[in-house]
């Protein structure tokens, strides 16, 4: 071996040792800001130096769009620096990428009749409405978007219909029926859903030896970031891919840190980043234990309360950062404080602190917390950007040209042959849409299997539906769409893109409209017409006749957070959301038992969701450099009624010495609610529910405890009590008060 290069110099030695290991499975525990990437990228810049492998014979995937682009830009300044020549680029992308190329490379073994289509949440969301109409199921008693949840979880686990067991539950049948023929309208389409992406591939190396053979040879190494992740179809990909007993070479590095496996709720499997040295005895470990980012108070903080969860590996985060200033953790009235204090803050540190707005995040449990801050924030002129709002591919003017531009390359996309038969109007209505559909799902019973566009085409050639007026509409749009199939072949993207628009007159239609709504429209779709020339402009190797498909897979794949962010803005998002970020200043809301954890404290604490619970809690507090701020509130309205508070036990479950605690309740009267809490040994005069609700007891066995509620009627009414430990009990009220009966 040559001389070190100079890329190895840069890591520090846990980094460099891991970055040395070659051959064999190795993992490494990466803890919060500890330059895991750094440390990644180096590894496969290594691999090619020493000569291990050329550069698409290592594969690194990661999850989103944003991670997988700073790899590649870190391991071509690697190559490029070291090299002095560009000499290839590893195949880096997400999970969903690298396979949906996989896909394209082996259709020919795949159950498809063209070129398939990739359908996002509402495409998927509207084909399960279909089937569950064609099979006669009542959307109002069995939820669409549940059905969805749970196909969605099959796949996560790559389960697949004909291993759905019978079940006596009516739901359990209903679902495992749509489920079943689901998945095959969804091949009939042409098409996959995202989590078909991954356990289709799957299935295509477990099915077809020779397949799974020639891409064990073509990816020689195998990185995956983010390992804590990967959900069970992601990890029986890897294994037919990497374990011997499918015949793989086991050179796999996996970076991971179970304590930011925060995606239990999407399927990701936290055993599967626990359990590596089990699959892999011979694996070699290492630790990356400093973190880069943040003070040595956010780091002290966020370690004590990772620390009280059992199931993660044993690390202990350090930094040589400055002890830097305490957290924050400030009690406030009621949410309009939090609010009202949080912007003030904001607006100090951008002033005193000359801290940028865009330096600054506001981090919530759930969306339905942003309002408040929305509105104080406008009320100052604080310009701000909700991340991981809609997304602009999910616009309705966006879905439709994408609609057009995916019936041009797939007509058998029935979803969305339906979305835009008449978009704009062109007198094709409902009743005439529903016969169609009606008698493409017909031919699916008598063995025909047409698709809706198909059955279009079956009907402009021999009328037997409809009148001839409707037939002419018809004809009309299926010449349309013929005439854009046709010109698509030697057309760029963009150039289709306006031949689109000049065909439906959809611009025309929006300016006839005239609207704000219309105008907004419009300007959207001139930003669409830039996206189309980026594309155009990194792309710019790819035939003309490639464009298309090549477009249609990276904007169905594009993600919440690939959108960019406003670089003078204050940034709002939740939790999940904040993974992956960095901000110099953060204000975690709404730090509250109930809201944050989510966990309600009088229901039965399950210990898996509550260590999911502290992983966000650790990930969010990482996310800070310098300035951590810890609010809650005393009262707070949640779904249309007035709640009383307890602080979050994880503020518990730090030393006090590393915050500075300020109680801003003495300061604002909260005179929007008419009764305060009480201190009292009992229950006193009180003689109606607002009274009683807010009170403070002492009870003889379980100590001084506040009451939350109170329900039922007559002398059957209750009161629950919360009491000191996340105890909660309910006491008849007559027992308590004699006199409180009707």
């Amino acid at each position: 071996m040559t001389t070190a290069p100079s890329f190895l110099d840069q890591l520090n030695p846990a980094q460099k040792q891991a970055a040395e290991v070659l051959d064999g499975p190795l993992i490494v525990l990466a803890g919060a800001g500890s330059g895991k990437t750094k440390m990644l990228t180096a590894r496969i810049a290594n691999l090619i130096f020493n000569k291990k492998a050329r550069p698409q014979e290592i594969l690194a995937m990661t999850f989103t769009n944003k991670a997988a682009a700073e790899m590649k830009r870190r391991v071509d300044n690697i190559l490029s620096d070291d090299y002095g020549s560009y000499l290839g680029q590893p195949d880096i992308g997400t999970f969903h990428s690298v396979c949906i190329k996989l896909l394209r490379r082996e259709q020919a073994h795949l159950p498809f009749s063209g070129p398939f289509v990739v359908f996002d949440d509402s495409d998927q969301r509207s084909l399960i409405k279909t089937v569950m109409k064609n099979l006669d199921i009542d959307i109002k008693k069995f939820n669409p978007k549940t059905i969805q949840q749970s196909i969605n979880q099959f796949k996560c686990d790559a389960t697949e219909p004909n291993e759905v067991e019978e079940s006596n539950d009516r739901y359990q049948e209903v679902l495992r029926k749509v489920y079943r023929v689901y998945q095959k309208e969804l091949y009939a389409h042409n098409a996959v859903d995202f989590g078909e992406i991954i356990t289709m591939t799957y299935r295509l190396l477990r099915d077809f030896p020779e397949v799974r053979k020639k891409y064990q040879n073509y990816y020689k190494y195998i990185h995956v970031d983010e390992y804590q992740d990967t959900n069970r179809a992601q990890y029986l990909l890897l294994s037919t891919l990497v374990q011997t007993k499918f015949g793989g070479h086991q050179n796999i590095c996996v970076v991971g840190d179970e304590d930011q496996s925060i995606y239990g709720w999407r399927g990701a499997d936290i055993s599967n980043i626990l359990d590596f040295e089990i699959d892999f005895p011979q694996a070699a470990v290492f630790k990356l234990e400093q973190n880069y980012r943040s003070t040595k108070n956010i780091i002290e903080a966020a370690s004590q309360v990772i620390q009280n969860n059992k199931t993660r590996k044993k690390k202990i985060l350090w930094t040589e950062n400055s002890d830097g200033s305490k957290i924050n953790r400030i009690r406030h009235s009621d949410e309009r404080q939090e609010a009202q204090s949080t912007i003030s803050e904001i607006q100090r540190l951008y002033t005193n602190e000359k801290i940028d707005y865009n330096n600054i995040a506001i981090f919530y449990r759930t969306h339905a917390q942003s309002r408040q801050f929305e509105d104080a924030l406008r009320a100052s002129q604080i310009p701000y950007q909700i991340v991981g709002g809609v997304k602009f591919y999910e616009r309705k003017e966006i879905k439709d040209i994408m609609s057009y531009l995916r019936v041009i390359f797939n007509s058998n996309d029935s979803v969305s042959v339906k979305r835009i038969i008449n978009t704009p109007a062109r007198g094709i209505g409902k009743v005439t849409v529903e016969r169609l559909d009606a008698h493409a799902y017909e031919s699916t019973l008598n063995g025909s299997d047409q698709s809706f566009w198909q059955v279009i085409q079956s009907e402009v050639e021999d009328s037997k539906l409809f009148g001839a007026g409707t037939t002419k509409k018809l004809a009309q749009f299926s010449e349309m769409i013929l005439h854009l199939q046709e010109e698509a072949l030697s057309l760029s993207v963009s150039d289709l893109y306006h031949l689109i628009l000049d065909s439906t007159h959809y611009v025309t239609e929006l300016k006839r409209d005239g609207s704000v709504e219309a105008l907004a429209r419009i300007e959207n779709l001139e930003e669409f017409d830039s996206i189309l020339q980026e594309f155009e402009e990194d792309e710019n190797q790819i035939e003309t006749r490639d464009q298309l498909a090549l477009f249609l897979e990276k904007s169905a794949l594009a993600q919440p957070t690939d959108e960019p962010f406003d670089a003078a803005a204050v940034k709002l998002m939740t939790l999940h959301s904040s993974k992956g970020l960095e901000f110099p200043a953060v204000f975690m809301v709404g730090m509250e038992e109930g809201l944050f954890p989510s966990i309600k404290p009088w229901e039965e604490t399950d210990k898996e969701e509550l260590e999911e619970e502290r992983r966000l809690c650790y990930v969010g507090m990482t996310r800070a450099e310098k300035h951590l701020y810890l609010p809650h509130v005393d009262i707070r309205r949640l779904w249309g009624q007035i709640h009383y508070q307890d602080p979050s036990r994880f503020l518990g479950e730090f030393s006090p010495d590393l915050c500075k605690t300020i109680d801003l309740t003495r300061t604002q009267r909260i005179d929007h609610i008419q009764t305060s809490p009480q201190q009292t040994n009992g229950f006193g005069e009180a003689n109606c529910e607002d009274e009683v609700i807010g009170q403070m007891v002492n009870h003889p066995q379980y100590g001084q405890g506040k009451v939350i509620s109170c329900e039922g009627m007559g002398s059957n009414k209750k009161v629950t009590i919360h009491f000191a430990g996340h105890v909660r009990k309910k006491f008849l009220l007559r027992y308590l008060l004699p006199d409180y009966a009707d």
